[in-house]
């Protein structure tokens, strides 16, 4: 089997948090020639995850908490979300860690093939939809 590519899926919980804001989970991902995709990573969320809010805990009337969600901004979450959390480490992407999630999985590839594939961040539909229902009608 071979990695033709890696990759984020991201989506939002349906649970309300007490600060009016908004929470993601994210799953890593490879995709294999025959298209098939591994999961690598279960839900980055709680302490490897992120969070959104438009306000504090106890203000009054907060705003929508979508207002300002944009799918660029969820991608460069997300991203930030399956980096290393080490401040020292030169690399952009764990890449050892993924090779050996891989190799876990039956799949025989090193971190220097992996650095070199594409990395994708993809959005649930639900996630797409959510974010981009509000900007359709909104232009002149």
């Amino acid at each position: 089997m071979t990695v033709v590519g890696l990759g984020a899926w991201c989506d939002y919980k349906d649970e309300h948090r007490d600060d009016g804001g908004l929470s993601f989970r994210v799953q890593e991902f490879a995709v294999l020639a025959d298209g098939r995709r591994i999961t690598l990573s279960h839900d980055l969320d709680g302490p490897s995850g992120f969070s959104s809010w438009t306000h504090g805990a106890g203000q009054p009337d907060p705003l929508d908490p979508w207002a300002f969600v944009t799918l660029e901004g969820l991608e460069a979450s997300v991203r930030t979300t399956v980096l290393p959390d080490e401040d020292a480490t030169q690399d952009e992407h764990p890449w050892e860690w993924l090779a050996q999630r891989l190799q876990a999985n039956g799949v025989d590839a090193s971190p220097e093939q992996l650095e070199e594939l594409p990395y994708d961040v993809v959005f649930s539909e639900r996630l797409r939809a959510r974010v981009t229902a509000r900007t359709v009608g909104d232009g002149p």
